[in-house]
Order: structure tokens, then sequence, then C-alpha cells
């Protein structure tokens, strides 16, 4: 390694050094305080609780997989649940199936929205929110596969009398294809970022799915009013405005993870991109440019350091050890996680799309934008 001689380096080599220093030492901060904090997060459950907890899942046109639906609940250890099905508008046999199953099961409860209407994800939620008795609400899909035995004994232990969230993982079952990698890939960088940034006292989330919350977070907050014209996101949307930071909990453990049987679609990955951006976009401004400056450094630390080897190539060495030291750390990093989550698979895959991700976030941003003027002009 070649040491630098600075007195032969021009004010704009200087200012190039400086500030890929700089940009490197932002890097380092949000590495350790943010995403190595939660790859080392560890739950500490507060009590054996017995909170009673309404699972909310809503379901359309599944009356070849209602029963199994259904069957995923049937070896909970904790028992104080009610599930609310909603029915939205199948055109099958499911509501009548389910009413069928209702008359012999006493923790499920039916309800339905019978006409197809706009934001019609939204109005089914509202609808099971004013539906359930419990004071505590789960949201999850009808394609969430084998759910573990402790998963609702174990989120109820998180419960401490402050908090109003705990934040589990949700992604998709590992399947054959370059999509279904792709959506494994975006759900877990989604819940990398999220989840760090809730360990570092900001909380957000990016999925609705598998977060145990207080059902008055929904009431008092006048539920989806001024956020119905919202296509691709739900719930996260008033969770991300009203989370407080000693009020949320996330919780690591691979047992209380969800994973959903979803088939292989062309538009999976695009929507989870725009649901993406589009939380990105509705959060608070200090959320904003923390998320951004992540992004913006990232970027700029291999663009400055490849400027500052084409300008002084005999010390390329030296200039690449700060972006060697930020890879080492960061896949110390990834690994760490995808080890504590259970996720297989998808470690070398997962470094590389965590660092092109900031430019896809900014062409998504971009496109939006464009598309958004044009149709105002229209």
């Amino acid at each position: 390694m070649k040491i630098i001689n600075f007195q032969i380096l021009t004010i704009s080599d200087l200012v190039l050094l400086a500030s890929a220093s700089l940009v490197f030492l932002i890097q380092i901060y949000y590495l350790l305080s943010h995403y190595l904090k939660l790859a080392r997060h560890k739950d500490s459950p507060s009590a054996e609780n017995s909170n009673q907890v309404t699972i909310i899942v809503p379901v359309r046109n599944e009356e070849e997989r209602i029963r199994e639906i259904l069957n995923n609940f049937n070896e909970q250890e904790f028992q104080d649940y009610q599930l609310l099905v909603i029915n939205e508008n199948s055109e099958d046999n499911t509501y009548e199936i389910l009413n069928v199953l209702a008359e012999t099961n006493p923790k499920l409860k039916v309800t339905s929205l019978n006409q197809e209407i706009r934001f019609s994800g939204k109005q089914a939620i509202n609808i099971g929110l004013k539906g359930a008795s419990s004071p505590w609400i789960l949201l999850l899909t009808s394609f969430s596969g084998g759910i573990n035995p402790v998963w609702l004994a174990r989120l109820n232990s998180l419960i401490a009398p402050e908090t109003e969230a705990v934040i589990a993982y949700t992604n998709i079952e590992r399947a054959k294809g370059f999509r279904n990698l792709l959506c494994r890939l975006e759900r877990f960088n989604q819940f990398m970022i999220s989840g760090a940034w809730t360990v570092a006292g900001e909380p957000f989330v990016f999925n609705e799915n598998n977060v145990l919350f207080k059902k008055t977070l929904y009431f008092e907050t006048q539920g989806f009013r001024q956020k119905l014209n919202r296509n691709f996101a739900n719930l996260e949307l008033i969770f991300n405005e009203n989370f407080k930071k000693e009020n949320v909990k996330i919780t690591t453990n691979p047992e209380l993870a969800i994973r959903e049987n979803i088939e292989d679609d062309r538009g999976d990955h695009l929507k989870l991109l725009k649901k993406g951006v589009q939380i990105r976009q509705s959060l608070a401004w200090i959320k904003k440019i923390s998320l951004f400056t992540d992004d913006f450094t990232r970027i700029l630390l291999p663009g400055l350091t490849a400027t500052l080897i084409i300008l002084h190539p005999e010390y390329w060495i030296t200039f690449l050890v700060l972006p060697l030291i930020f890879i080492i750390l960061q896949l110390i990093i990834i690994r760490m996680l995808l080890n504590r989550l259970n996720e297989r698979k998808i470690f070398v895959s997962s470094f590389v799309y965590i660092l092109i991700k900031p430019f896809i976030n900014w062409w998504f941003i971009w496109s939006m934008y464009i598309i958004h003027r044009r149709s105002r002009w229209n």
C-alpha cells in the first residue's frame, strides 16, 4: 500500500478525498448505528401476556383452500384469539363455506364486502377492524403458509404496558424462478431498512402484515380518511404516521415469521417497488432525509473512489481501503441478519441487490414523478 503524498495533491484532489472520507464515515455510521443494531437485536419478552387478539384475514374466491387457510391457526398454543375472515366479494362458494364452518368454530367470525368497489382492500380492512372484538389486531393474507404453534404466544409476550405495535418478519416461500428471487430480495431489503430505522428509534414499516397493533391506533387517527386514493399502501400509512419510538417493538425471531405461498406473478416485484416508493414519500421529513442520505452516500462512495483512482492510479490500493471496509462490514451484517431470520440461499444476491437498490429507488421516484406530472397536464 502506497502512502498518499498530500503535498502533490491539488485542492480539487483534497476536496475529492475529503468528500470520499466523509461519505465513508456517514455509511459506517448507518451500518453500525442502524443495520448492525438490527442484526444483533434480540427479543426481550415482557411477560406471559393474555391480551386478546383478533386475526383479520381477507379472502377472495378461496373455496378450494379456505379449510387449509383456517387450519393454519388450529395448533396455536395461545388460545385467546378471534379469527375474523372477510369475504371480498367472492364469486365462488367461499362465503357459504365460511358460514358453515363458523357454526362449529366459536373462534371464527365471518363478514363480507358484498360488491366490487374502488380501494376494496382498504374497505375490507376497515370492515374487519370495526368487527373485531379484541383490543389487539393482526392482519394476514390468505396466502400465509404454515404458522409456528408458538407464533401468537411469543408475539403476545413482547407486549409491554407502553407497547402499541410489535413488528415481525414476512416474506414469501422460496420457489423456482427469478421473479420469486426478486420478490424475496425486495421483502428482505424492506424489512432490513424499516427494522434498522425502528431499532434506531425512527420506526416505520413497508409491510402491514404480521404486525401486532392496538386497535386504537387506527380509530383514534381517523383510519383511512384522506388516504383512500393511495393505491399501493394501506395500514402502513397509518402506522408510519403514528408510530412512536418508545411504543414500537420489532422481532427477528424466525419462529414469528410468516411465509406466504404466492404464485409467480410478473407484476409482484414491480408492485413491491412502487409500494416502497410511495411509503418512503409519505414518511416524515426527518426520516425521508435520513433514508435519502443513506441512499445518496451509498451511491457516492464507489463513484468518488473510482474518480480518485482515475486521477491518481498510483494510490489505487490505498483508495480502495474505504469501500473494502464498507463491503466487508455490509457482508457481515447481511449474513448475521439472514441467519437470525433463518433466511436461506440469498446471501450473495442480497448483497448485490442492496448495493444497486438506491439506483432502483431513484429511478422509480423519477418515473413516478414524470407520470404524475403528465397526468396533471392531461
